[in-house]
């Protein structure tokens, strides 16, 4: 017989015994029900006649009574009746005594019945001696009446009690035997029941496990099967993923990951397969402070809208646009007749102007972005190099496109440099290099006084004024930045001094690093007696290399009363660590922020944030860039306090600004 078998035949015992003692349990307590229900009819009974009993003996008692105090010899017959009553009731008990079978309670019965006869001798006598009168008779019989009336009501009271004694102890036995059935039954249910469930629970169990194995069969049949399957398939199934795995390593080796146009090995190997004829450099002009600002998610967000509207300048098939990194894309023309080298320009020129006045939309942002190109028409090669020299001389001209097509381009660029070397070097002979002065107005207290920003120039010897924007870059090539510093502290201390107006100076790292360059600084600000006039701006071109010197800088320079600004504020993480390490009583917001304000709400967010920490830190702030009125109404309704741009005051010289 195996478990399963076993586990059924236990339950089937248990149900049996279970239904079994269920029966004698319910047999057992049917009878002694019965039992106590005769018990108590008997009892209900016996309390009748009992009752009846003492009853009719009053009743004679009082007929007796009645006939001694009216003296009427007609309620004999009434005497009789009672006394019949009594005989009957008396009769009755007798027969119950022999059905209850209680011996003390048949004894008291026959003590009853003997009471009778001597209560019917003294009720006889009673009645002689109210007939005759004799009142010493009467009183002796009345005396003897009234002890066999108690005597006769104490023997129905005992009996009464005699039998409830039994009769309740019978009862009491008779319920205990029923408990004790009980208890059997229930527990024996609940050993039963615990057998059935403990049973049921294993063949659950049991058969569970019959269906996991079943199931395990069934799944290692199938897999079996599909192993085969797959073993026959398995030269073309690897054969396919061998091709998938190629083409996804081919898109990512030829694709952008962010845009999805073709990256620059695309381009590479393109270049050999067109000849290309033409090619464009386009580059987002000051991105990294955008991506500074904004960081990497949105900047990144940034670079795949720009690259889907440049996807969409592309109109002719011969026209191939690359992403090749970061925010540099590409244009390049196959060799073909039907795009010559003006209508590229052209172009590349219109796609410049469009994406200027882009708005690029995302979620609650909007962006606008400025592009620089460098463009080539030669080289094959070098076509990609000599775009990306064009690309630097628009951004070192401030131009939005420059165009570099031959070898003599690049002579030029560098006969530029040393044309520019040597126009320095006769600025310096002729005392030629000048400052322009270009105000900072307060906005929100008209109590204070305008300040002027010193900015260098160059007056050539035709009267034309040269921009800082070559020279500068020269002059650090060459190492004579130092001499150009020289030149404009001296240019506006005299200012101050002559014209008594609060101005302003930037110092550049390179300064800071040059020890030359501080001794003469310091030199000088000793013996300067208007150095509560003079601000130090602090130039952030470049790194801080050395965070201590900048730091011990500006401690020195304060201690001769001259106040403290940090340049280009908010174009990078950097700047919120200089400001609360350096000692600067001024910060002037950078322009790539303020630029687009009107029109950008995270600048204005983050405007207001600058504008909130520098008035916990008791710093004022200046708005750079400021170029309408739309831009001037908002850095005014963010408590910016001074404004500085084209819109409030272009670089001129210090006369043309001053009333006097």
């Amino acid at each position: 017989m195996n478990l399963k078998n076993k586990l059924f035949f236990s339950i089937l015992i248990s149900f049996l015994v279970l239904l079994f003692s269920l029966y004698i349990s319910y047999s057992n307590t049917s009878k002694n029900n019965k039992i106590i229900k005769q018990i108590e009819k008997n009892q209900i009974k016996l309390s009748f006649l009992s009752n009846k009993l003492n009853y009719d003996i009053k009743i004679n008692q009082t007929d007796i009574l009645q006939q001694i105090i009216l003296d009427k010899d007609q309620d004999i017959f009434k005497l009789n009746a009672s006394m019949k009553n009594i005989n009957k009731t008396i009769s009755r008990l007798n027969k119950f005594s022999k059905k209850v079978h209680l011996k003390e309670f048949s004894d008291v019965i026959l003590t009853i019945k003997k009471r009778i006869i001597a209560y019917t001798l003294v009720k006889n006598s009673l009645l002689e001696s109210i007939k005759s009168k004799d009142e010493e008779d009467i009183h002796d019989s009345i005396i003897g009446f009234n002890l066999i009336t108690i005597s006769f009501s104490q023997d129905i009271e005992r009996l009464i009690d005699i039998a409830n004694t039994e009769l309740y102890a019978t009862v009491l036995e008779l319920q205990n035997r029923n408990e004790e059935t009980s208890k059997t039954t229930l527990l024996s249910f609940f050993i039963a029941l615990i057998i059935i469930l403990t049973s049921l629970y294993k063949i659950i169990t049991l058969n569970k496990k019959i269906a996991i194995q079943l199931k395990r069969a069934e799944e290692a049949e199938s897999i079996q099967k599909k192993l085969q399957e797959q073993l026959l398939k398995y030269n073309e199934d690897l054969e396919l993923e061998i091709s998938k795995k190629t083409k996804e390593l081919k898109t990512k080796m030829y694709t952008h990951f962010l845009s999805g146009l073709p990256n620059r090995n695309k381009l590479l190997e393109d270049a050999e397969l067109y000849h290309f004829k033409q090619m464009a450099l386009l580059n987002i002009d000051k991105f990294q402070k955008f991506n500074d600002v904004y960081g990497e998610e949105i900047g990144n967000i940034a670079l795949k809208l720009s690259a889907e509207f440049l996807q969409n300048q592309v109109d002719d098939e011969n026209i191939l646009i690359y992403h090749i990194g970061g925010d540099e894309f590409v244009f390049a023309v196959k060799d073909t007749q039907k795009v010559d080298d003006t209508l590229f320009s052209k172009k590349i020129e219109k796609i410049l102007s469009s994406y200027s006045k882009e708005s690029f939309l995302y979620e609650d942002k909007t962006f606008h972005f400025v592009m620089s190109a460098g463009i080539a028409f030669s080289g094959r090669k070098k076509m990609l190099a000599y775009a990306d020299m064009a690309l630097k001389d628009a951004k070192s001209r401030n131009i939005q496109l420059s165009v570099f097509n031959d070898k003599q381009g690049l002579q030029k660029i560098h006969q530029d440099d040393i044309d520019c070397h040597k126009k320095l070097l006769r600025a310096f002979e002729t005392d030629s290099v000048i400052s322009h002065f270009q105000p900072l107005v307060p906005i929100q207290d008209s109590n204070k006084a305008i300040k002027y920003e010193s900015l260098v120039r160059i007056r050539e010897e035709d009267g034309n004024i040269l921009p800082p924007f070559n020279f500068i870059k020269v002059a650090r090539q060459n190492r004579i930045y130092y001499k150009l510093t020289n030149q404009v502290v001296k240019n506006t201390l005299e200012v101050i001094t002559k014209y008594e107006v609060p101005c302003s100076l930037n110092i550049s790292i390179v300064d800071i690093e040059n020890s030359k360059t501080l001794e003469m600084l310091y030199t000088t600000f000793q013996n300067f007696k208007y150095n509560h006039l003079l601000t130090v701006e602090l130039l952030e071109t470049e790194e801080f290399k050395d965070y201590q010197a900048v730091h011990d800088f500006c401690l020195k320079v304060r201690s001769f009363g001259i106040k403290i600004a940090l340049d280009d504020f908010g174009s990078g993480y950097s700047n919120f660590t200089h400001i609360l390490n350096l000692p600067i009583d001024y910060i002037k917001i950078d322009a790539s922020l303020i630029s687009n304000i009107d029109r950008d709400i995270h600048a204005q967010i983050m405007v207001e944030t600058i504008v909130g920490l520098a008035k916990k830190l008791n710093i004022d702030t200046i708005a750079e860039f400021v170029s309408s009125q739309e831009i001037l109404n908002v850095v005014k309704r963010l408590n910016v306090d001074y404004a500085q741009g084209y819109y409030t005051g272009k670089p001129e010289s210090i006369e043309t600004h001053l009333p006097y």
